[in-house]
This record gives structure tokens, sequence and C-alpha cells, in this order.
């Protein structure tokens, strides 16, 4: 009887597409160390949509809204355009925007609207992701966080619970969960 090789696993392979696919879009061999954590931070947030789903999308674009002023919210309007479940993913990021408009609100760092954007918020179906502290933890659904020298993610499964959204398997494996 012919033995099989070992399948690889799930997980790992989550984690290597997420790291080159990250590392092949955003990030120059030649950046500064906050600059590099920057755009690790905006990879993740546009990798990140690709596995949640949705209750509906438009059928034109995938809308991003941007709250804040940071190294990272900058970053993110160099997305404009890219594809995103076959969608063109639409940055708006002058501050002026309606949240309950947005399929993905990040909230930067020195934005200290999240209080009242969370309660505009409430029963939408909106996307929110940080690198705030305890964002996760206080409400939000996606928090990046520094472990270790790397960038990990926390997910809020009642948040996105609340949100009607429905994040893959996949993503939770990467992640570690709070209440």
């Amino acid at each position: 009887m012919k033995r099989r090789a070992p399948r690889p696993r799930p997980r790992l392979l989550v984690r290597c597409a997420l790291a080159v696919l990250a590392a092949a879009s955003l990030v120059p061999a030649h950046a500064a160390p906050g600059e590099l954590e920057a755009k690790i931070k905006a990879a993740y947030v546009f990798h990140i949509m690709k596995f949640v789903d949705w209750p509906s999308l438009p059928t034109d674009a995938l809308h991003l809204c941007v709250a804040g002023n940071d190294s990272v919210t900058l970053l993110l309007a160099d997305l404009a355009g890219k594809q995103v479940k076959d969608r063109s993913l639409k940055i708006d990021s002058d501050g002026s925007f309606d949240p309950a408009q947005c399929q993905v609100l990040y909230v930067g760092r020195p934005d200290r609207r999240w209080p009242e954007l969370q309660a505009r918020l409430r029963g939408q179906a909106v996307l929110t992701v940080s690198d705030q502290d305890g964002f996760a933890r206080g409400g939000g659904i996606v928090g990046l966080y520094p472990e270790g020298g790397k960038i990990k993610l926390e997910i809020n499964p009642d948040a996105a619970r609340s949100a009607n959204l429905r994040i893959s398997a996949k993503l939770l494996e990467l992640a570690r969960t709070v209440p």
C-alpha cells in the first residue's frame, strides 16, 4: 500500500499566503522601521477584506472609509482602484463620509471619534479595523497590535456578528479572539 504524503496544514498555508501577498504588494525593501510597520498594517487591512463576507455589497465598488491622519491612513489611499471581491476599492479619506455608506472603516490612531462612529454604526454591516490599543476589546471588529516584533490580529467575533458580517475561519485561525 502506497503511503500518502502529509497534507500541508491550512493555517500555515494561510499565514504564508498573507505574508507573501502583504510583502509583495506594499512593502519595499528600503522602508524605514516605522514606515515598514505602517505598510504592513495597510497590507493587512487590504487582505483582511478578502476574508470577510457581507450580507450584500454594492455592485460597482467596495467602499473603505478612513478616519484619522496617521501613516497607515495615508497609505490606505494608495489602495484606491485595487480589486477586492471582484469590485474596485474606493477610498474615502477626507473625513466627511457617512459611516453607514462604508463597507470597511479604518480608524487611525490619532482619531478620537471612535465612540461616536461606533454608535452610528450599530446594526450596520461595516467591518471596523484599527491599530488603536484595545480596539477589538472596545467593540471594534479587527484590531492590529504589535507583539514580538510582528503585527498580529485580534478579532471580536461578537462585534462581527452584531454587524452581520461573517469572518472566514481561515482568518480566525490567525487571530486571537476577544470578547
